[in-house]
């Protein structure tokens, strides 16, 4: 005995038209069921006693009609339950056994018609309503004008805002030059080796050019070093310094002047002068 069970919808517009022939060969309507919705998946459950049945292997998209294996089961009787889950690519009425074969190989006449309807609410030439259908394209056009315009106006004024700001921007102020030594500032560390007896002879050279600088426009003494320094050293006022560090210098263990003393010897000096040379 051979015999199909009704249609199970998923969605309440989802029906399927199963006809079954009893065993005389006379077929007959099993069930009175609205059409099935083309792209939205339908289930029929296939009871035979030859064995179950599954979806033909060659089936692609381009077939009418794709069918699949939902579940299995057999009767007390021992007759073969196979549930079946089919999508309609295309709307028109179809036999699902043309769907389906036997696990067995067999033929699939053994089974009596299964004849479902597909319909559909859209164009004839439509996709399916599933997983055919193709989104429309993204357009871009606006996204990348909009991006233009920003790139644009960024690249315009990022000079703009760095010439404001350099323009804005306050000049650091000259450096301010060093005010030179006098000859004080030069002659007065000299003078202080001398008082502890540690002036080199590159010093004391120095210490005699010093002097000829400073006293050689007051006094009107000659271009020639020599001359000069003799001349200092004879002068009553020109000459107190160098004869008093000749003295700590040649009198080893002599007395350390007190803080007025060697004041009142460098005095002369202390008049704002420009550098002197060394």
């Amino acid at each position: 005995m051979l015999r199909c069970r009704g249609v199970i919808p998923v969605l309440p517009l989802l029906v399927a038209s199963v006809f079954t022939t009893p065993n005389d060969g006379v077929a007959s309507p099993a069930v009175d069921v609205e059409p099935a919705t083309r792209g939205i998946t339908g289930r029929i459950v296939v009871e035979s006693e030859h064995g179950h049945v599954r979806g033909r292997p060659d089936l692609d998209l381009d077939s009418s009609i794709l069918v699949r294996v939902a579940a299995r089961d057999r009767t007390e009787e021992g007759r073969s339950v196979t549930e079946l889950e089919f999508i309609g690519v295309d709307a028109g009425v179809f036999d699902l056994r043309e769907s389906l074969v036997f696990d067995d190989g067999g033929s699939i006449d053994r089974l009596p018609p299964l004849t479902v309807e597909i319909v559909s609410n859209l164009a004839i030439d439509a996709p399916s309503d599933v997983f055919l259908a193709e989104a429309p394209p993204a357009s871009i056009v606006g996204g990348y004008r909009k991006l233009l315009v920003v790139v644009a106006v960024v690249w315009i004024l990022v000079p703009v805002a760095v010439v404001i700001r350099r323009r804005l921007r306050r000049p650091p102020p000259p450096p301010v030059a060093p005010t030179p030594p006098t000859v004080l500032d030069r002659l007065e560390p000299l003078v202080r080796r001398a008082v502890d007896r540690e002036l080199t002879v590159d010093e004391r050279g120095r210490l005699e050019l010093l002097l000829h600088a400073y006293w050689r426009t007051r006094l009107g003494l000659a271009d020639d070093p020599v001359a000069a320094v003799r001349a200092i050293r004879t002068d009553p006022e020109a000459g107190r310094l160098l004869r008093r560090v000749e003295s700590w210098l040649h009198a080893p263990g002599g007395g350390t002047p007190s803080a007025a003393e060697l004041g009142e010897l460098l005095a002369p000096y202390r008049e704002s002068m420009p550098e002197a040379a060394s």
